[in-house]
């Protein structure tokens, strides 16, 4: 049996006799006041169960894999996840099934990824698939690293609208960049829309009020809370 170990998790603070889980991840200027903060609970480490979105809520299933091939020579990651979320603002169950793979080679004390991460899903809504696609991937560079970052960006289409996403690296404290992402900013029109911060068992999403854009941002968000990132999840 795997045994899965999670590093970098955020870590909560107790306040007043609460568990109080402040956001991490450094937000574009504004976004938290404009966006809605919905938090994400329940997830945790596991690897299937319930979670709680807000007044919404749903079930989750992941997975992740690592295949050697002359091990430690050639390792393949490889998982995916899925989710069921009823919102509590219409009832309409959305749903997601996500995927992804990578492949690294490590000659010595150097490691080259030729398979570059790449992690896509698809989208449904009341039974019935979403005109859309989200997909996100490590740098074309097989070195990868750029100011002590591996930066993911990636691509959702949502009915028409195409909405870029990129991997954030900083925290609110400043300093140097994580060379893991911290979260996901979302951008439509030339600005930050929303954002995702994944640093903690539970999950804070910031997502638009209202609009088309919404509910977009809201499944990608959850889709990306269910993705056992390779580079911060090891396997034995």
């Amino acid at each position: 049996m795997h045994r899965l170990v999670v590093a970098a998790l955020g870590v909560a603070t107790v306040l007043s006799g609460c568990m109080v889980r402040e956001a991490r991840i450094a937000l574009a200027p504004g976004l938290a006041e404009s966006a809605e903060r919905i938090e994400l609970t329940g997830m945790g480490g596991g690897r299937s169960g319930d979670f709680q979105l807000g007044q919404g809520s749903g079930t989750f299933t992941r997975s992740a894999e690592r295949l050697g091939v002359f091990d430690p020579l050639l390792v393949r990651h490889r998982g995916g996840g899925a989710f069921r979320l009823r919102e509590s603002t219409d009832g309409i169950e959305l749903a997601g099934r996500c995927s992804y793979r990578e492949g690294i080679v490590n000659a010595g004390p150097v490691s080259v990824t030729p398979g570059r991460l790449v992690f896509h899903c698809d989208f449904a809504r009341g039974g019935r698939r979403i005109d859309a696609s989200f997909r996100i991937a490590d740098p074309k560079s097989a070195l990868g690293m750029l100011h002590g970052r591996d930066e993911r960006t990636g691509m959702l289409v949502y009915e028409g609208r195409e909405i870029a996403v990129r991997s954030i690296h900083r925290d609110i404290a400043g300093g140097l960049p994580t060379s893991t992402a911290l979260g996901y900013s979302f951008s439509a029109d030339g600005r930050e829309i929303g954002a995702v911060d994944l640093n903690g068992l539970n999950k804070t999403l910031y997502v638009p009020r209202s609009g088309p854009d919404r509910e977009a941002v809201i499944v990608a968000s959850v889709a990306l809370s269910t993705f056992w990132d390779p580079a911060i999840v090891q396997q034995d």
